[in-house]
């Protein structure tokens, strides 16, 4: 009885091991051999992809009538308006003059280091037969901005508004002035502004703008195209002019601190000179140096007043605005 009952413990733990043995071989094939080799489980889980591109052009044709057969018509969207909703009003360009407000006009940089190029507003001269603007180029290798200042031909076959709206920069455009730059300048921007034409469109008064960009605003240089000539003078009179009186009257050596003028266009009393206003920074109030004035030569600059900025100038120059109408 005890050797029958021995033979049976026997056979059951072979039946078991076996079993076992069975299973754990099934499982590694399917759980972990079928993720790692190429077996048919894993075959049959991931197909490989079909190459539908057609071999022959009569395949190419054969697939192009196949894919027009089963083309249909898609029916447009309707969208039926609201009662509630606003029109916007529709834009409208006009012809306003530049220069107002008088000297506050600039090129806007915003977009110039991820454009690496803008362009300014173009200024038409007041007999509306000649258009000025200027471009700034970006150059990210030396943190640096150039400008280049362009005169252009207007078609006087057309009307005012349609010659100036359909100006080209490619047809007859000429470079009339260039920022000067060192090859190495870092981190310095240079641009060119139109202040305003004078009032016989012979002259061109020009703002250049020198910054920094870490300390921004440097200095500002006024200059003046002559058209007649064809060069550009730049007036630095004035600025002597304005250190020599405070350095003189006050004893203030304006060499060693922030100070700077702003250009704000021809006098309408004296259509040959070019009115500048000159502060000093404080660090709070900028300290007004004065209203100043000098004649395009370059040769006279003279002090108009220390107190008033209640000065007329001349708003020849004209430019096209886009605005929305009610």
């Amino acid at each position: 009885m005890y050797k029958v009952l021995l033979r049976c413990t026997a056979i059951f733990l072979c039946l078991f091991v076996f079993n076992a043995q069975y299973s754990y071989a099934f499982d590694f094939e399917r759980d972990i051999a079928s993720k790692f080799f190429w077996t048919k489980s894993y075959k049959k889980a991931h197909p490989k992809p079909v190459n539908n591109m057609p071999k022959t052009m009569q395949d190419y044709y054969r697939a192009v009538n196949k894919a027009a057969a089963q083309n249909q018509e898609i029916p447009s969207p309707h969208f039926e308006k609201d009662s509630k909703l606003v029109d916007l009003p529709d834009p409208s360009t006009l012809l306003v003059k530049y220069n107002n407000p008088p000297g506050q006009t600039d090129i806007n940089l915003n977009a110039l280091k991820k454009k690496r190029k803008v362009n300014s507003i173009g200024v038409v001269s007041p007999q509306f037969d000649k258009m000025v603007y200027s471009t700034v180029y970006y150059y990210p290798s030396t943190k640096t901005a150039g400008t280049e200042l362009y005169l252009m031909n207007l078609d006087l076959n057309k009307n005012i508004k349609d010659r100036i709206e359909q100006a080209h920069v490619n047809h007859g455009k000429k470079t009339i002035h260039r920022t000067q730059m060192d090859s190495l300048d870092l981190d310095i921007q240079k641009t060119l502004t139109v202040v305003d034409w004078s009032a016989d469109g012979k002259r061109i008064a020009i703002k250049e703008k020198i910054s920094y960009t870490p300390e921004g605003l440097w200095r500002t240089n006024l200059l003046v195209y002559d058209l007649e000539t064809g060069k550009v003078k730049d007036l630095t009179e004035v600025r002597e002019a304005i250190q020599y009186y405070w350095r003189e009257k006050e004893n203030l050596y304006l060499k060693d601190y922030r100070w700077d003028i702003y250009p704000v266009g021809w006098d309408a009393l004296n259509p040959e000179r070019i009115i500048v206003f000159a502060y000093a920074a404080t660090g709070e109030k900028p300290k007004y140096l004065g209203a100043w004035s000098v004649d395009y030569h370059g040769d006279r600059a003279m002090l108009m007043s220390l107190t008033s900025t209640n000065f007329e100038v001349t708003q020849s120059g004209s430019c096209l605005k886009t605005e929305l109408q009610n």
